[in-house]
C-alpha cells in the first residue's frame, strides 16, 4: 500500500520518529549495499544513460527523461527508453503501443509514449531484456528511466537528479527519511541535475557531499497551465511524490486554487474518491485541474471532467545538458566502434 510522503522526511533536522526508525534504515542501507556489490551488470552494446534520484521521487524525472529523449532525437539519435513499468502486470519485456493500458505499462511508460510516439518505450522488470529487444528495433541510445538503483544493466553515464528546494531533506535512508541509499552515495553518479527552480534567477549549488570535479547542471521547469483555467476557481488534486510542488506551481502561474487534495504517488483512483472530487468542486463552483501523470491512471468517464497541466522543461536551461550529452556519448560510441 502506498503513503503519502511523510513530511519528516523534509525537515532540517530529525524528529522522534525519524530517529525511532534509524534501526529499520539502517538495515535497509545495508539491504541495497549488498545486493549493489553482488550485481554483475551486462553490457548491452549500446551507450545506456541513466537517470535516478538518490530520493524517493518529486525531482521532474519523467518530464526531465521525455525532454532529453527529444532532445537527443533532434540530434540524430535513435533513443528507446526503458521503464520497469510501476504498477503493472509482471512479465516479459514489452513494446508500449497505443493498445497499452495503464495495467500493462504503468503511469510513466504512458506519458512517455504519449510524448515520444509508438516503438519508443519498452516496459519490464527485466532491463536486459528490454535493451535487446530495443537494439534489435533500431535503437542506438538507451534511456534507462529510474535508473540509479538498477545495477542488471550496465550504463555509461549517470545522471542523480536533485530538487533544489527540498534538496536531500532531512539526509536520512528510508524509512526514516527520503534517500532510496547512504549519503555517500549520491557521489557514485557521473553528473548532478538540479531541478525545481521556478525562476531563472534563482542560482542554486550541489550539496556539500557533490564532488566539486564532477560537472552538475541545472534545469527548470516550467508549467504550462490550458488557457481555459485562467480566471477560474480551480480545485487541485494529484498523485506524485510531493503534490505541494504541483499546488506551488499552480498558484505562482497565477491560477486562483481553492483546495487541494493529496493521493500517495502512483495512486490509482476508487470510483467514490472521483466522486468526491466532483462533489468539492461542485459544491465551490470549481474546476478540476491535475498533472499529465495523474492523467494516465484516470477513467475514461472522468477524463472530460478535469483539466490537465503539462509541466514542460525550459529549453534554454535545458541545452548545456543537452549539448554536454551529445559530445560525451559520440566519444563514447567511437570507443565503441574503433574497439
Amino acid at each position: 500500500m502506498s503513503l503519502l510522503t511523510p513530511g519528516f522526511w523534509y525537515q532540517t533536522r530529525p524528529n522522534w520518529l525519524a530517529r525511532a526508525l534509524l534501526p529499520v534504515s539502517w538495515f535497509y542501507g545495508i539491504a541495497v549495499g549488498l545486493h549493489r556489490r553482488s550485481s554483475r551488470p551486462w553490457p548491452c552494446g549500446l551507450p545506456v544513460l541513466s537517470i535516478g534520484n538518490l530520493t524517493l521521487g518529486g525531482t521532474g524525472k519523467t518530464p526531465l527523461g521525455i525532454a532529453l529523449a527529444q532532445g537527443l532525437d533532434r540530434r540524430g539519435w535513435r533513443v528507446a527508453v526503458l521503464l520497469r513499468g510501476h504498477g503493472s502486470l509482471p512479465g516479459e519485456s514489452r513494446l508500449v503501443g497505443p493498445a497499452s493500458r495503464l495495467e500493462d505499462a504503468g503511469d510513466e511508460a504512458l506519458e512517455y509514449r504519449r510524448s515520444l510516439g509508438d516503438g519508443r518505450v519498452w516496459v519490464g522488470r527485466n532491463r536486459c531484456q528490454s535493451a535487446v529487444l530495443a537494439k534489435a528495433a533500431g535503437a542506438d541510445l538507451i534511456l534507462l528511466d529510474d535508473g540509479m538503483q538498477h545495477w542488471p544493466l550496465a550504463r555509461d553515464l549517470d545522471l542523480s537528479l536533485l530538487d533544489v528546494h527540498h534538496k536531500l531533506g532531512n539526509r536520512l535512508v528510508f524509512p526514516a527519511g527520503p534517500l532510496r541509499e547512504p549519503l555517500d552515495q549520491l557521489a557514485r553518479a557521473d553528473w548532478l541535475v538540479l531541478t525545481g527552480a521556478d525562476s531563472p534567477d534563482l542560482v542554486a549549488t550541489p550539496p556539500t557531499e557533490w564532488p566539486a570535479a564532477k560537472p552538475w547542471f541545472q534545469v527548470r521547469f516550467c508549467l504550462e497551465p490550458p488557457t481555459q483555467l485562467m480566471g477560474k476557481p480551480l480545485v487541485a488534486f494529484c498523485g506524485i511524490g510531493l503534490p505541494q510542488k504541483f499546488f506551488a506551481a499552480l498558484r505562482n502561474s497565477g491560477l486562483e486554487v481553492l483546495a487541494t487534495e493529496s493521493f500517495p504517488d502512483h495512486h490509482v483512483y476508487a470510483e467514490r474518491e472521483l466522486h468526491s472530487l466532483l462533489d468539492l468542486a461542485h459544491a465551490n463552483g470549481a474546476l478540476l485541474v491535475s498533472t499529465v501523470k495523474d492523467g494516465q491512471r484516470l477513467p475514461d468517464w472522468f477524463k472530460n471532467q478535469v483539466t490537465l497541466a503539462p509541466l514542460r522543461v525550459d529549453p534554454t536551461s535545458l541545452e548545456p545538458l543537452l549539448a554536454q550529452l551529445d559530445r560525451r556519448l559520440a566519444v563514447l560510441v567511437g570507443r565503441r566502434d574503433h574497439a
